[in-house]
């Protein structure tokens, strides 16, 4: 086997596109950039992720009652590097990591299925 054949990093930080789910359900057009779990981005927002965590337990947070969405909303947006297909009254909109957030803010659907595709090392390989 060739030595690049084993090679995952560069493919996982590249990014693939996960199309989003519409609020009906069903798969539409638009599709985020997301970088995998072989990424440097992706190390460091679970990095992050533990460390609001642990300072949540710290604080004598209640974590079988506390909502974890924010956190989830802001893995995934770290893991989301551009995207497209996305309008807003027809007109493309730009990505920024502003945008981003506020979309999956309002978008716990699209958060699950960003943090499930990023799960599937598959969704990061070529061929």
């Amino acid at each position: 086997m060739e030595l690049n054949d084993l090679k995952t990093a560069e493919s996982h930080e590249e990014g693939s596109q996960c199309f989003l789910l519409s609020a009906d359900g069903k798969i539409s057009d638009a599709f985020v950039v997301v970088q995998g779990p072989d990424s440097p981005a992706f190390r460091l927002a679970k990095r992050a992720q533990r460390s609001k965590l642990l300072t949540l337990r710290q604080q004598g947070e209640d974590l079988e009652a506390y909502d974890f969405l924010p956190l989830d909303v802001d893995m995934a947006v770290d893991l989301v590097k551009d995207w497209g297909g996305i309008t807003d009254q027809g007109e493309p909109v730009p990505y920024s990591k502003k945008r981003c957030r506020e979309l999956l803010s309002q978008s716990p659907v699209n958060v699950d299925r960003i943090l499930d595709f990023c799960g599937e090392r598959v969704n990061f390989t070529k061929g």
